[in-house]
């Protein structure tokens, strides 16, 4: 797996950009190595987090990549205002994803569900996709890991 310090970090304490939280899914894909690959590939820093996860990081979203039992999971925080950058970036990859951003003060400000063919719109019946897990804490990750079956 690529490891890469070459990125620049996010620090919404030196820009004083406005925070959201991310949380997102790449159903069906079950490599968090080959995502975290994609993103240092586009320039993000990447690093081991846990046994299969990681965390990449660029000026734009600090993020956990994990593998889940139906998919990747993805969660962390990003530049509010720049969530069509981190958009364009999550959907470059090419594959199925859907992640919802959320305010500071736990608003919703955007969901995306993105299909093999591109954005689906609200009358889209692909937006239908799968749920949006909801960011863990630490606890509850670690608690999910260890007592996993398979």
């Amino acid at each position: 797996m690529d490891l890469s310090d070459e990125g620049s970090p996010f620090d919404t304490d030196m820009s004083g950009a406005p925070v959201a939280d991310v949380a997102g899914l790449y159903p069906g894909h079950r490599s968090a190595a080959d995502l975290a690959a994609f993103f240092v590939r586009a320039g993000w820093s990447s690093r081991s987090s846990s046994w299969e996860g990681y965390e990449v990081e660029s000026p734009l979203a600090r993020l956990e990549i994990e593998p889940v039992d139906d998919g990747v999971l993805i969660h962390g925080e990003a530049d509010a205002g720049r969530l069509d950058a981190l958009t364009a970036v999550l959907s470059a990859r090419g594959l199925p994803f859907s992640a919802e951003f959320l305010g500071e003060d736990g608003a919703l400000l955007r969901e995306v569900r993105v299909g093999p063919a591109g954005p689906a719109g609200p009358a889209d019946p692909r937006r239908q996709g799968p749920p949006v897990r909801p960011r863990q804490g630490l606890r509850q990750r670690l608690t999910d890991l260890f007592t996993r079956k398979g």
